[in-house]
């Protein structure tokens, strides 16, 4: 099991500001065997994924001679999500910086991609996506949540204290520390004040970047 204490190796405490900083999301190791540690260190793409299959992978990192600076960026869950427009769901009054969106979608490939903040809203852990667990999360869900009900797929998982939530439904809410309103990955089993924020997503020759539009949707965790 992966818990707390692996995560917070990745992204302990920092405010390191050498290296280069890169605004593609990048690929980081995770301390199990899984699909995209092969791949660490490089640039997400929108090719790697199959349906349902998400990553590990940092925005906004900074990285010196060609390694990340642990702490340094934004976590995020790269998801490429089953391109079903009956279920998807995305607010439209959002206001995007120019190129960007809530989600990178290619009709002629059959893509649809979202990127969430990987930093749980109950005790700022770190949630994740299709890890093997010996803990399986609950489906006594309070909203619904069509990635299972409809798709059979397990939603984000917070294996520390089982919050989940459904990438497949991106909403507003209120963070009820700051007052911010936002937009996340919709929270469909506590504890947690509300959704995961979404980051927001473009590519360029496949290459997967990111943007925020307020930095205080993701500063929540002290």
């Amino acid at each position: 099991m992966v818990g707390a204490t692996a995560y917070s190796q990745l992204f302990p405490p920092t405010s390191r500001s050498e290296g280069e900083l890169r605004q593609s999301f990048v690929y980081l190791s995770f301390p199990e065997d899984v699909w995209w540690n092969r791949f660490a260190g490089q640039d997400v793409r929108v090719t790697d994924f199959q349906d349902w299959q998400g990553a590990l992978a940092v925005w906004n990192g900074r990285f010196k001679d060609g390694n990340w600076v642990s702490g340094t960026g934004y976590p995020a869950l790269i998801i490429r999500l089953k391109r079903d427009d009956r279920y998807f769901q995305a607010p439209t009054d959002v206001p995007l910086p120019a190129g960007y969106s809530l989600a990178f979608d290619d009709p002629s490939r059959d893509l649809r991609i979202v990127a969430i903040f990987n930093r749980s809203t109950h005790l700022c852990c770190y949630p994740d996506w299709h890890v093997p667990h010996a803990i399986a999360p609950a489906r006594d869900y309070i909203a619904p949540c069509p990635t299972y009900e409809v798709f059979g797929q397990d939603p984000i998982f917070d294996v520390c204290h089982g919050g989940q939530w459904d990438p497949l439904i991106l909403e507003w809410a209120v963070n009820p520390q700051s007052g911010t309103r936002y937009v996340g990955a919709r929270m469909v089993h506590g504890p947690g004040f509300g959704p995961l924020p979404a980051l927001f997503v473009r590519a360029e020759q496949d290459v997967l970047y990111g943007e925020v539009f307020d930095p205080v949707w993701y500063s929540y965790c002290g």
